[in-house]
Order: C-alpha cells, then sequence, then structure tokens
C-alpha cells in the first residue's frame, strides 16, 4: 500500500488526516457488494439470484457505495494510525467525507484524538492539612441508642446485662460491663472516621498531584467515554429485563442528571489514569513475573466454578490485570510519599 495519507498536526492532542482510497480498491469492493446484494435481491418476475444487476444497481448504487465505504475505511485509518505509531482515545471525528458521484479516488478527512504528553508535577507542593478525629460522648450516645433500637434484647434497660447480651449477639468478645461496649463502640467509631478522614485526604492529594501535573483531558475522549457508560447502563437495564426510564423515574434521577453524572466520572477517571501511568514512570514501578503470578492466582481461588479457564491464559487479560497492579501499586506509593503510613 502506498502512502495514501498526508498527516497535519492541529495542536498537541489533535492530528488530522487526509485519506485517498484509490478507485480501483474502492471499485472492487463495490463490485463484490454488488454481487452479493443481487444474490439476496428478491424483485418479482425474476428468480432469486436471476436479478440483473443493472436493475439492482440502479435501486441501490447510492447504499452499496456508502457500505463499500464502510468496509474499506478501517483498514486505511488503521494502517495510518500504524505507520505514525499513534494510539486514539477517541474514535475519529470526519471533518470531510468523499464525494461518490465522482469517478475518482475517495478522499476523506478525519480528526483523531491523542493523548497530550504531561510531565509529572512537584509532589512537594502538595498541602494537606490532617484533622484530629475526635468522637463526643453524644457520638457514643447515639450509636448505642441506635443499637437499642435495632436490636431487640431480653434487657429492657442501656445496662452491664444488656451490654453483655448485645456483645454476645455481635461477638464482640472481653465485654462484661456497659462501659467495656462503650469504649468498643468509642474505638470502632473513630477507626471509621479515620478511616473516612484518610480517604478525603488521599482524594484532596490526589486532586491536587493532577493540577499540579497540568494534566488535561482532551474533550472528545472524555465524551467518548461518558458514552461508554451510558451505553453499559443500557445494556445492563436491557440483560436485567429492567426498563431504563422506570429505573430512572424510581430513583427519582433523569437521564440528563445521570450524563452529567457520566461526564463528571469519566473525566476524573482519565485524569487518574494519567497521573498513576506518569507516576509509575517516574518511580520505575513495575510488577515482577512472580508478583503478577501471585496475583492471577489469587483471582483464579476467588473466581466463580463456571468461569472458563482459558480466561487466565489469554495474553490480553494478563497483561490488563498487569496494568491493573502498576496502577494500584502506583497509588498506593502516592499516597504513602504525600500523606505517609
Amino acid at each position: 500500500m502506498e502512502q495514501f495519507y498526508e498527516r497535519k498536526d492541529i495542536d498537541n492532542s489533535t492530528v488530522e488526516f487526509k485519506i485517498k482510497i484509490p478507485q480501483d480498491s474502492f471499485q472492487e469492493t463495490y463490485n463484490r457488494l454488488l454481487k452479493e446484494k443481487t444474490k439476496e435481491t428478491d424483485v418479482k418476475g425474476f428468480r432469486k439470484g436471476k436479478v440483473p444487476k443493472e436493475l439492482v444497481e440502479s435501486e441501490m448504487s447510492e447504499t452499496i457505495k456508502i457500505q463499500s465505504f464502510e468496509k474499506l475505511v478501517p483498514l486505511y485509518i488503521t494502517t495510518a494510525l500504524e505507520k505514525e505509531n499513534l494510539n486514539p482515545i477517541a474514535p475519529p471525528a470526519y471533518k470531510e467525507l468523499p464525494d461518490f458521484k465522482k469517478n475518482d479516488d475517495l478522499e476523506f478527512v478525519i480528526d483523531i484524538t491523542i493523548m497530550p504528553e504531561f510531565q509529572l508535577g512537584n509532589l512537594k507542593k502538595i498541602k494537606i492539612e490532617k484533622e484530629d478525629v475526635k468522637i463526643s460522648s453524644k457520638d457514643v450516645t447515639d450509636a448505642l441508642e441506635s443499637i437499642q433500637k435495632n436490636s431487640p434484647t431480653k434487657a429492657k434497660e442501656m445496662n452491664d446485662a444488656w451490654a453483655k447480651e448485645i456483645a454476645k449477639s455481635m461477638k464482640i468478645e472481653k465485654i462484661e460491663k456497659l462501659v467495656d461496649l462503650k469504649k468498643y463502640v468509642k474505638d470502632t467509631l473513630k477507626k471509621q472516621k479515620e478511616h473516612m478522614m484518610r480517604h478525603k485526604l488521599e482524594d484532596k492529594a490526589f486532586e491536587q498531584a493532577i493540577e499540579l501535573s497540568k494534566i488535561s483531558i482532551p474533550e472528545p475522549a472524555v465524551k467518548y467515554e461518558a458514552e461508554e457508560r451510558e451505553r453499559a447502563f443500557l445494556h445492563d437495564m436491557e440483560h436485567k429485563n429492567i426498563n431504563a426510564d422506570d429505573f430512572l423515574k424510581a430513583n427519582n434521577i433523569t437521564l440528563e442528571r445521570m450524563r452529567e453524572l457520566w461526564l463528571k466520572d469519566a473525566k476524573q477517571a482519565l485524569e487518574s489514569d494519567v497521573f498513576l501511568k506518569l507516576y509509575a514512570k517516574e518511580k520505575d514501578i513495575k510488577i515482577s513475573d512472580e508478583d503478577l503470578k501471585e496475583k492471577i492466582e489469587l483471582i483464579k481461588k476467588g473466581a466463580p466454578k463456571d468461569t472458563d479457564p482459558n480466561i487466565f491464559e489469554n495474553e490480553q487479560w494478563i497483561e490488563y490485570i498487569k496494568r491493573i497492579e502498576e496502577k494500584e501499586t502506583a497509588f498506593n506509593k502516592f499516597v504513602k510519599e504525600v500523606l505517609g503510613e
């Protein structure tokens, strides 16, 4: 295949391709599709498969031309991308379509969206204010009253006997008195609050790291990822035999609001992915074959019994798991670097 395209870099995330499909290649595909349509077409007065080609062509010429173009386009676009070593992050956007009326080479123009190059920001500039986690006596009292309300017991009053009975039903050891249960509840509430606070600090640190690295995802990529979420949602509803409109009404949310949330989620997910890849590269984070094998064995053990065992030998799946592990390792190392243990 000779040089059939021209490349033009529009900006750091957009590459324009002007692609030419030779007329002889197009005509070959067109003739093949026309022949197939002729065999399939059923016209009164002719046996099936014996309809004159000219009759079919006069009725379906434009449709066959479009179908021929659609068959050829992926090959030419993919070849151009491979030659230029580009990895699109969104479907091609057509700027100009070919003129099918001309008996000449077909020319069309597309924009390809690629991920811009980013540099890891100075993470030492991340500023996170940690807060002391405190549990008040009212917090403990409210928690105990909630337990009392939702866990019927023989003991009617909140006393030592009640505390022992509750501890037994909740399988909490070493609770002999009400004061012991109060301490347990206070410690548990503190751990929960600390866990929530940690997640909150991690999110803030992550947001600052993305901002410092000046990561800005091209709009077509965000839109495409959001549309993928919508398609997955609708497919899931259909698979579960649930009417999507009824589901949204029952949950008091509109499709427009869902689309806003999908856009936000897609943007955050893409930003996170780019940052973690940058961080992993900067810190030379790699998953060893041994660690990867160990992870796959854990996945095998937790997989449903009817899981096809061939999936665990699939190279694409293994590479996917490796990328997930690298990103998780990068995230954990980032959090430790910024927030400490």
